[in-house]
């Protein structure tokens, strides 16, 4: 059901970032984490960090985007690299950093093909920023040649990172490695668990979920509980499926927000993604049924619209598409931080606690509460 609360599009609909220069982010900028960073004691050194030496200390957006370049020597595929830049809370731009602050791994590391899609999570005094790394895979079928995998590094400055690796325990179909992608940290241990949603991708796209896993450490061993949710169906979609999005947003104890995507394809393979936003309660959750922590959801709330969105302008687009790995609360409004078309930066943004409350008359309907 379609999700009718206002959204607003910021800066007019025009891209937050673009591809810009003739090396690593010449040819799309798009999916990204968001931080919001209060000037607290424990926040200032990061903050400095991202600022520079002259700025003065203050409330602070860091985004840790996803870019491609135009061209990719000696790679069939462009390689992807992390982008920073750093914004206002009401993301005014302030600074670009002009290198990468993750580049693809060397030869036989496992993100030799690229580092995709990043989400930043502060968990256990540290930063965290999960990602797909990408290397290749032998396989007669070229759009199998390659495998995904949830990739972790640490940092305490978010400008400085080192990598972790693959997450452990993420195990393979017996037939060939499982890819899997869409992993992001929740910001808080639950009965003393690393939290973790991923999105394996066992057998066809149509049967790709969210799933849930645990471990004792941020690199693992992951222990997967199985899938929390899959797309809602629809006659007009050939084939849907969906994946985790931005880090979770804690609104009481034990209870987060979660904005996530279901991708589709239409007829002729043509692709739309859209937003859907996630109740999530491990208050009496039952491990046994993973999908039990979802106490309500709301799908399809945001869709591409814009030409920005709609379009895929570059060889390297996908049009059709809205894509968050980023938001944050600010002064009551949701940010969502996005890629449009696989190709922009975009950001919009609406009343959060109007999604809450939403998502709450939800869980009564669900309940039968009136």
């Amino acid at each position: 059901m379609p999700f009718d609360l206002p959204i607003e599009r910021l800066f007019g609909g025009q891209p937050l970032l673009s591809p810009r220069g003739e090396t690593w982010e010449s040819g799309v900028t798009f999916n990204t984490a968001a931080v919001l960073l209060k000037p607290t004691s424990e926040n200032e050194r990061t903050i400095r960090a991202l600022l520079g030496p002259d700025e003065p200390i203050r409330e602070i957006v860091a985004l840790h985007y996803r870019a491609r370049p135009k061209k990719d020597p000696g790679f069939r595929h462009t390689r992807s690299f992390v982008g920073l830049s750093v914004h206002e809370p009401d993301l005014t731009p302030i600074r670009r950093f002009e290198l990468p602050v993750i580049e693809p791994g060397d030869e036989g590391e496992p993100d030799v093909l690229g580092a995709e899609d990043p989400r930043v999570t502060r968990l256990d005094g540290a930063w965290w920023v999960v990602y797909c790394g990408v290397a290749p895979f032998e396989d007669p079928d070229p759009d199998k040649a390659w495998l995904g995998s949830v990739c972790l590094a640490r940092s305490d400055d978010l400008v400085h990172w080192t990598k972790c690796g693959v997450a452990e325990g993420f195990a393979g179909d017996g037939s060939r490695p499982l890819s899997n992608k869409d992993g992001v940290l929740f910001p808080d241990r639950i009965d003393g668990k690393v939290v973790m949603l991923h999105r394996p991708m066992r057998g066809d796209i149509d049967a790709w979920e969210t799933a849930i896993a645990l471990a004792d450490r941020p690199e693992g061993a992951y222990e997967d509980m199985g899938a929390v949710h899959g797309p809602e169906r629809h006659a007009h979609f050939d084939k849907s499926w969906t994946g985790a999005g931005a880090v979770p947003i804690k609104i009481g104890e034990g209870r987060y927000v979660s904005i996530e995507h279901t991708g589709n394809f239409l007829p002729g393979k043509r692709r739309k993604y859209v937003l859907d936003a996630f109740l999530y309660d491990f208050n009496g959750w039952d491990p046994s049924r993973p999908e039990s922590l979802v106490a309500a959801r709301i799908d399809d709330f945001m869709r591409p619209e814009t030409d920005f969105e709609v379009k895929g302008p570059f060889h390297d687009s996908v049009g059709n598409v809205v894509f968050a790995c980023g938001s944050y609360v600010h002064e009551g409004w949701l940010y969502l931080v996005y890629g449009g078309g696989d190709s922009f930066i975009l950001a919009a943004r609406m009343r959060f606690d109007d999604l809450v409350a939403a998502l709450e008359s939800r869980v009564r309907e669900i309940s039968g509460v009136v």
